[in-house]
């Protein structure tokens, strides 16, 4: 039986730990860190969530974007090849948002900031390097957040949300009960060392574990 059939025959859809097919949808499980609400626009702030890469900042700026809309410039993992980029303006009752924006180009960063703060405009970014000097050259007052490996509620939270995510709308009463033991968790935790993109590709190879244990006792006895 192929690994989809298998997911599919324990009531869910694919394994939500997985990296994503093009036929999946992608499988969002934001859990609230506390951190608060940027301000709204026109504060000439600059909110930087700051931490290593896994720690859920994309995530954080994504769920802020949702409940106040605004431009959302993500910078790839290549580098600009044109520094003379435009990065999204000052838009009037717009906050802007910036994602891994440490991989801009310092020039173009220090003029995009620059002309953000002359706006009075509110820019929340995402990064792996602390932008405060050049915020505060810039004229921005800056807030950071710094994001920190989760803990063992934090993560089962995570993980019982991408399941509930994932689960097929109509499950038979015979469908596999899935659930990660606190051992389980553990072991996630140790492994990843609670940074959430690591710690997926742990629950990616328990979930499976889970399934073919699953298949295995289903099968009958000859």
């Amino acid at each position: 039986m192929a690994f989809s059939d298998r997911y599919r025959s324990a009531g869910i859809t694919h394994n939500p730990f997985a990296a994503p097919q093009a036929s999946d949808p992608p499988v969002i499980a934001f859990v609230d860190r506390g951190l608060p609400a940027p301000p709204p626009p026109g504060s000439t702030t600059l909110v930087q969530v700051l931490g290593e890469s896994g720690l859920g900042k994309s995530s954080q700026l994504a769920h802020w974007s949702e409940a106040s809309p605004g431009p959302y410039h993500y910078i790839p993992r290549r580098p600009y090849l044109d520094r003379w980029a435009t990065p999204p303006g000052p838009i009037d009752g717009a906050t802007i948002y910036g994602d891994e924006i440490d991989r801009m180009p310092v020039p173009l960063r220090r003029r995009w900031f620059h002309r953000l703060a002359r706006a009075a405009s509110t820019l929340v970014v995402g990064t792996h390097v602390d932008l405060r000097t050049l915020g505060e050259a810039s004229g921005f007052s800056v807030i950071t957040h710094e994001l920190q490996p989760v803990d063992h509620h934090t993560l089962r939270t995570i993980i019982e949300r991408r399941l509930e995510a994932v689960k097929l709308p109509s499950r038979s009463d015979g469908a596999l009960e899935i659930r990660f033991s606190d051992s389980d968790i553990d072991r996630v935790l140790e492994a990843s060392n609670g940074v959430p993109g690591e710690a997926d590709v742990w629950c990616h190879q328990i979930l499976a574990e889970i399934v073919s244990r699953g298949q295995r006792a289903e099968r009958p006895v000859r």
